[in-house]
């Protein structure tokens, strides 16, 4: 029995759309009683998570957060029966399986292991069923689950998502999706952020959702509030401090809506991108080895506008939109276009640009990886990065991947994107909890949302 330990009862109420004004949600209820023990819950991976599809429809009974024993300490307390019945999943075959791919992918990131078969040892499990008013909870209410009131992971508890309250519709997997890994999240140590790109949030209609690597307020709808164990909390670092990494996802997914591939230009033009996957953290547009324009990451799938200057040379243009995701991974795209006449020699080009195949070029970076830069143009890697206000020629890299050159190590910048600098010592992640992550929260004073901290000069970045 764990009738001792502290839980907060986090009920999760996801629309469909984001409203002018906040939906009537159930508060949040406390108990404060004392937590688990840490030992043995941190870096206590791999975690596994059972979807329970409730086939055969599930009991559960009010008592210590067990999910091998089938209780839970959300019973029984005030208006919630002590034991209740679980209709089965009310969808078909093809809702099931793609809503358990979109589980499986939110938590790839992470060591974690999504099962659709009972585990023998302590788990997590998502009852992905029935109603709220199995347990006397609002109708509009789609989950609920445990929340240790110091964030720590408890190792083995049953959440709920209300799946047959979820709506019939093209967002369907989408929704029973977010509603899933959320109440997992809880489990797990996760407050509720105010970004609608996390799992964790109440707020939607901005896409697929992920666990930000972005150190962010909590709350639900009626703004943000200081989180549970912090002001702010990230919770991709908070996962990988109580869990441990997973597989590295895919870069993201760029898309150039215009110009098109060879078209001609006016002396001044706009590219509009589309980009897919993680969010973006910045977008870049380079043109023959210039950076041209910068743009911050969007909490909206709307396309990105990077605008060009007349001060471009003329000639022909090998473009590059570079976007980096949230946890610095870089993509690229690139296509050519043709704006002007195209140089014959370096005359038609600005002083100290070479001219090569009509194309006036800008001189090449030369600084090496963990050389101090100003601009991204002063590096052979294209990417001068800031940590601790210093900056340095460096690349993207993934702690649990290829080591760094020169000895530097992978660790998170001031944008909180993973490349390489000289380690300090500090680790690469912090976490949203109570501090017990290699930074604890070191670095959630002062980081901005989705902010590259280079500064350069569009057209002269060198």
């Amino acid at each position: 029995m764990r009738a001792a330990w502290s839980v907060v009862l986090a009920v999760a109420c996801l629309p469909a759309v984001v409203t002018a004004q906040p939906e009537p949600r159930r508060a949040i209820d406390y108990v404060v009683v004392e937590p688990p023990p840490p030992s043995g819950l941190w870096h206590a991976g791999p975690a596994v998570v059972y979807l329970n599809r409730c086939a055969a429809g599930c009991s559960v009974r009010a008592g210590g957060d067990d999910a091998v024993a089938d209780t839970s300490s959300i019973l029984g307390r005030t208006d919630i029966p002590r034991q209740v019945s679980i209709e089965p999943f009310a969808w078909d075959q093809a809702t099931w399986d793609g809503m358990v791919a979109c589980v499986r992918d939110v938590y790839a990131l992470y060591d974690v292991h999504v099962v659709t078969e009972p585990p023998a040892g302590p788990h997590v499990e998502v009852m992905v069923a029935g109603t709220a008013a199995a347990l006397n909870l609002p109708s509009n209410t789609l989950g609920i689950a445990p929340l240790a009131n110091d964030c720590s992971r408890i190792p083995s508890a049953v959440a709920f998502a209300f799946a047959n309250a979820h709506e019939v519709g093209d967002r369907l997997i989408t929704e029973l999706c977010a509603t899933t890994a959320h109440e997992a999240g809880h489990v797990f140590g996760l407050d509720h952020e105010f970004d609608c790109r996390d799992p964790m949030t109440y707020l939607a209609a901005c896409g697929p959702k992920v666990f930000l690597n972005r150190t962010v307020e909590c709350g639900e709808f009626d703004g943000p509030r200081p989180c549970k164990c912090a002001a702010r909390q990230s919770s991709h670092l908070h996962l990988t401090d109580v869990i441990g990494p997973g597989a590295l996802p895919s870069p993201a997914e760029i898309s150039v809506l215009a110009p098109t591939p060879g078209a001609v230009v006016p002396p001044t033009f706009s590219v509009f991108v589309e980009v897919a996957g993680r969010p973006a953290a910045t977008v870049e547009l380079w043109a023959n080895g210039a950076k041209l324009d910068e743009q911050p990451g969007k909490q909206t799938t709307a396309p990105y506008l990077l605008r060009t200057q007349a001060s471009l040379p003329d000639g022909v243009l090998d473009l590059e939109v570079r976007v980096y995701d949230d946890l610095g991974q870089l993509a690229v795209a690139r296509l050519t276009v043709q704006k002007g006449a195209p140089c014959a020699d370096a005359s038609a080009c600005p002083s100290g640009w070479a001219c090569d195949g009509g194309r006036c070029l800008a001189p090449a970076g030369d600084r090496g990886i963990g050389d101090d830069c100003a601009v991204d143009g002063d590096c052979a890697s294209g990417q001068c990065a800031q940590r601790a206000g210093a900056t340095t020629c460096s690349q993207p890299c993934w702690p649990t991947g290829a080591a760094c050159p020169n000895g530097l190590a992978c660790v998170t910048g001031d944008d909180e994107g993973f490349a390489c600098f000289a380690d300090d010592g500090g680790g690469c992640c912090s976490a949203g909890g109570d501090g017990r992550g290699p930074l604890g929260l070191a670095l959630v004073v002062g980081l901005a949302l989705f902010a590259r901290p280079r500064r350069a000069t569009p057209g002269t970045d060198r």
